[in-house]
Formats: structure tokens, sequence, C-alpha cells
């Protein structure tokens, strides 16, 4: 075999192992949660760990959770 052939299978090998991982964890995804699911979620955690005094605090934090969730504010 010549050195071509030994390298082209080992990067083909290690590509398809590197698929073979992969695809598991696409196969266990869970369902996204509604809009509304996700806003009272975000909000509770918002509430317990933003005072209510740091308006731009909590606008942050409730962004970033929505985000999280894949939902825009």
């Amino acid at each position: 075999m010549s050195r071509f052939s030994v390298y082209a299978t080992a990067v083909v090998l290690g590509g398809a192992m590197v698929m073979g991982l992969a695809e598991p964890a696409s196969a266990t995804k869970t369902k996204k949660m509604t809009y509304e699911q996700a806003w009272a979620a975000c909000r509770t955690q918002v509430s317990q760990s933003v005072p209510g005094d740091q308006h731009s605090a909590r606008h942050s934090a409730g962004s970033a959770c929505m985000r999280k969730h894949g939902h825009r504010i």
C-alpha cells in the first residue's frame, strides 16, 4: 500500500467515527418549549435570581433565558 492510501483510509475512518459519535447526541433532542412556557419559566427564574430594582439586569437575564430556550424577545 502506498502512503497516500494509508492516510486516506485513516482520514475516512476518522471522519466516519466522528459522524457516528455525533448522531446519537442529535437523536436525543427534546421538544422546544412554546413561547408562553419559556416566558413563564424564565420569569420565575429571573425573579428568583435578580432583585426587583435592577431593571437592566432583569431584562438581560430574561433575554438570555429566552434565547436559551430558542426564542427572541
